[in-house]
């Protein structure tokens, strides 16, 4: 995200990077130019010496967690590449509470991951998959681990107060209409309620609120169907072109149940 103007008058006694180390230090999700300048005990126009907008400090706060994103090792297959590259996406989305609905919310946010996720490419497609399949693969993962973690967020957290998208203008993110009645119960606590009292039909487990859902809830398993149906529809384009079936990296898809 390019920034907008160039700054005038003396130089601050901050830098920009001090302006992005408080931002993430209020939330991702939460921050605002007037909280940043209190936090830094500084005034807002002063922040203007290092930023232009709320917009340019978002992205820049999505620079810096981007560039602490794992990238799987070269030499992995391109089973345990998928399972490294959803590990990492979750571990960042657990550092920064919030940031699945940043992602989710802001246009352009998924734009200022492009490094880590190109490097994941190359190394999925260095592990035998197509440009195209590694292309596929990555957004499907990345939307199946962003989506899971804003439903857990939201199961996490007071009615109510699960977090919205960041604004982008400087304003102060605005509060949810919905109330419960029970200001202190989680989402999980009302969607268990609600599953207790109705009369729908019994559903599988793994759509029945439990514990679970306060954790991971029922990622790996995503991650492994999602990694099983690459393996199987490889295989089968393998097989309509008289070629062998499976590869080196598809032996490792029998690796996890």
């Amino acid at each position: 995200m390019a920034r907008l103007g160039k700054p005038t008058g003396p130089r601050p006694g901050f830098t920009r990077d001090d302006v992005v180390e408080a931002a993430l230090g209020l939330g991702i999700a939460e921050f605002t130019l007037t909280a940043v300048a209190k936090r830094m005990g500084v005034a807002v126009s002063g922040l203007y010496r290092t930023i232009s907008s709320r917009e340019d400090l978002l992205a820049a706060c999505l620079e810096r967690i981007a560039a602490q994103v794992e990238i799987p090792s070269p030499r992995a297959s391109w089973p345990d590449t998928v399972r490294v590259h959803a590990e990492a996406i979750w571990a960042m989305l657990e550092r920064h509470p919030g940031l699945a609905g940043v992602i989710m919310g802001v246009p352009w946010a998924h734009q200022l991951f492009a490094g880590p996720v190109s490097e994941a490419c190359q190394v999925l497609v260095d592990g035998g998959l197509s440009t195209e399949e590694a292309g596929v693969v990555l957004d499907f993962v990345g939307d199946t681990v962003i989506s899971t973690h804003a439903q857990i967020e939201i199961m996490r957290s007071p009615v109510g107060r699960s977090g919205m998208p960041a604004p982008t203008s400087g304003q102060e993110p605005a509060p949810s209409t919905f109330s419960s009645g029970r200001d202190n119960s989680t989402g999980l606590q009302e969607a268990s309620r609600l599953a207790a009292t109705t009369q729908a039909p019994g559903l599988p487990e793994a759509l029945t609120p439990n514990e679970t859902w306060l954790e991971r809830g029922g990622l790996d398993r995503k991650i492994e169907i999602i990694i099983r149906g690459v393996a199987a529809g490889r295989a089968l384009s393998a097989t309509d072109a008289g070629e062998q079936p499976v590869s080196v990296g598809d032996a490792d898809v029998q690796r996890h149940p």
